[in-house]
């Protein structure tokens, strides 16, 4: 099994690092990652300038360019028919709304349009302090992807997953949930600066949420999993 990781966080980040670890009991990986991070940076593909393609370690790589760029690089520009196209971990949920915004979920798109099955997979986290024990996170994907990739999808079909904080109890007892993504809008507040600008000063944490779909399920504590057939 040939396996394309990439992420929006950059190459070499911690949990691009843990995930590449996972996927390699399970198949040979080849890793694209952008050269410095993405996130927030939705679908967006570089056409206007050259982009700079660097091979870090062997079938390792770095691209001046988006997360959806480094999948159609590798999925074009490498001799490699890949099977299936992991993404993440992002550094932060990804649930609801966020699909749209999120650099981590549109490799995993961009994966689907070349008909190739992928997972994006985010760590969802209260307060973003650091150091962060990536380990946790990682026997949580492993033991997602036992069942996931024999699981009967098309090609091109694509998955959404969401690790809730760690403080949310023991990983052994986590509950898989497959659910729907909850549309609800994001809180839009802002504040204004001194000279008058405008700064976003939402809380993430404090979103409206849909009983029973993704953002609360991960709040609440179990895993969120999201199925694009």
């Amino acid at each position: 099994m040939n396996i394309l990781i990439t992420n929006d966080d950059g190459w070499g980040f911690d949990g691009i690092q843990a995930l590449e670890s996972v996927a390699r009991q399970f198949g040979d990986v080849w890793t694209v990652a952008p050269e410095k991070p993405m996130s927030g940076i939705s679908h967006q593909l570089t056409f206007e300038r050259p982009m700079s393609f660097v091979e870090k370690s062997p079938q390792s790589f770095s691209l001046d360019g988006t997360p959806a760029d480094c999948v159609r690089v590798a999925m074009t520009q490498l001799d490699v028919e890949f099977d299936w196209v992991f993404s993440g971990i992002n550094k932060g949920a990804n649930l609801g709304s966020d699909i749209y915004v999120s650099g981590t979920v549109a490799a995993a798109r961009e994966a689907s349009l070349f008909e190739c099955k992928a997972i994006a997979f985010s760590q969802h986290l209260r307060k973003f302090q650091a150091p962060f024990d990536w380990s946790r996170p990682s026997r949580m994907a492993e033991r997602l992807l036992t069942s996931l990739l024999i699981r009967e999808m098309p090609d091109g079909g694509w998955i959404n997953v969401n690790f809730p904080d760690p403080k949310n109890g023991n990983e052994k007892d986590l509950a898989v949930v497959e659910t729907q993504h909850d549309f609800k809008p994001l809180p839009a507040d802002y504040t204004r600066t001194d000279d008058g600008k405008l700064l976003y000063c939402s809380v993430y944490n404090d979103r409206v949420r849909t009983p029973g779909y993704d953002a609360d399920v991960c709040f609440s504590g179990s895993i969120s999993v999201t199925i694009h057939p």
